[in-house]
């Protein structure tokens, strides 16, 4: 049976660098962020209920000009990753695959498909707690040190995401999601530049950027609201 081994933490971590006057005046945005089983950031099954299951993720605007760049790393200590599922926005202007562009993954080849819909709970997707409109990143590779990467013209939300193996011998699943799954999600903007919004991940939203956004952000409208994801329950 494999051993779990520990990774030491300095607790669930997001570094969020965003200044609006930043904004204003053109300056680069990064996110980073991570969330472990071991730090409560992740809801985990089987062998992946282990301190060193972790999940963490790069959002930025300056690797494709004009686009935001999404990247997602899950690192599991056991059975191979099936799929990932990032969720994405739904309503009245939903992510589509014409909203993704350029998705690549390490290690290359390891995306076999490439789906968006919604997703519900059972079937291919065990203990997820409730159904999301998500991207899915199908597995042709074994591997369970995987990143996703992908552009798209839609700017970044606080939302959820979730994750399977193939079925272990004799029955059972490795599956997780982040553990702020089922709370509300938020805008990232005015957020602390420290810290994990309730356990969520940065995910597209349903806004896409239309000239002179920039500037109403500078003048201080409620490009919160603008920004919230409308989530299918």
């Amino acid at each position: 049976m494999e051993i779990c081994t520990s990774i030491k933490r300095g607790g669930i971590t997001l570094i969020l660098i965003m200044l609006l006057t930043g904004i204003c005046f053109g300056i680069s945005t990064t996110y980073t962020g991570s969330l472990s089983v071991a730090d409560g950031g992740l809801t985990a099954y089987g062998a992946w209920d282990c301190p060193s299951t972790l999940f963490s993720w790069i959002v930025d605007d300056t690797t494709t000009p004009g686009k935001w760049h999404y990247s997602y790393t899950l690192t599991v200590p056991h059975k191979d990753i099936s799929h990932i599922i990032i969720e994405a926005s739904n309503g009245d202007n939903p992510f589509t695959m014409a909203n993704l562009f350029s998705a690549s993954s390490d290690p290359a080849g390891w995306i076999d498909s490439i789906e968006v819909q919604n997703f519900n709970p059972g079937g291919s997707t065990p203990y997820m707690p409730e159904a999301i409109w998500g991207i899915k990143f199908d597995a042709a590779l074994d591997a369970t040190d995987v990143t996703v990467s992908f552009d798209s013209d839609r700017m970044p939300v606080w939302g959820d995401f979730y994750s399977k193996d193939g079925k272990m011998p004799g029955g059972g699943w490795c599956a997780l999601y982040n553990s702020g799954f089922t709370l509300g999600d938020y805008d990232p903007f005015g957020m602390p530049s420290n810290g994990s919004l309730q356990n969520h991940i940065l995910v597209p939203d349903s806004y896409v950027p239309a000239p002179g956004a920039v500037l109403l952000v500078c003048i201080g409208t409620a490009l919160t609201g603008m920004l919230r994801r409308r989530k299918m329950i």
